[in-house]
């Protein structure tokens, strides 16, 4: 099994890229609503049955949201860890965290 990183942005004042970004999220309408404070947030969540970690990082201006599939909630934990005190990361720093933290088996899907 491969971990699969996918990435989404949007404008937190883009009502259209908010609703686009929110809607695959599990939750989305809560997120939106703390996104709507306009305020530094990071979050994360796990989704047991898909395997699937979701990472929100927005700087008040705009949201990211790092998707991590076909991973172990243990695996979870060790990239949120990693990502403990590091601003926003761009999605190729974002993904060598990733790498980091799974150690020398992980394979990364392009």
């Amino acid at each position: 099994m491969s971990t699969k990183i996918s990435c989404s942005s949007a404008q937190l004042d883009d009502a259209a890229g908010m609703a686009a970004f929110l809607e695959p999220i599990p939750n989305g309408a809560e997120l939106g609503k703390l996104l709507q404070k306009r305020e530094p947030l990071s979050s994360r969540a796990y989704d047991d049955d898909a395997w699937t970690a979701r990472f929100v990082v927005s700087d008040g201006h705009g949201v990211t949201c790092f998707t991590v599939m076909d991973i172990t909630i243990d695996q979870a934990e060790m990239i949120a860890a990693a990502c403990e005190g590091r601003p926003a990361l761009p999605e190729a720093e974002f993904t060598a965290v990733v790498a980091e933290s799974l150690g020398p088996t992980a394979e990364l899907a392009d």
